[in-house]
């Protein structure tokens, strides 16, 4: 009986000396492969929203340079309007 726990004990023993590297490896690959996943989502994201961000401030910057020349086209109105009449009164 002895000899069959002996045996056991030794199996048991070969068994946890192979399976913990084994298991220390493939849970470290594991979490490595999950933390570059998060990463590359993660800068995926960001690329995302600088892209967007991107595309805002050239809407805003169209819409502002759209708005200087709409104020440039009145204010030229303005003055041809004004230069009409003035030469309206010369005459």
């Amino acid at each position: 009986m002895q000899f069959d726990a002996i045996s056991l004990v030794i199996g048991l023993a070969s068994a946890a000396v192979v399976s913990v590297p084994v298991t220390a490896v493939a849970v470290t690959s594991h979490r490595k492969k999950t933390f570059e996943s998060k990463v590359g989502s993660a800068e995926e994201k960001a690329r995302q929203i600088i892209d967007e961000a991107v595309k805002t401030a050239e809407n805003k910057k169209r819409e502002a340079m759209l708005e200087v020349k709409e104020e440039s086209i009145r204010s030229k109105n303005e003055l041809e309007k004004e230069i009409r009449e003035r030469r309206n009164e010369v005459q």
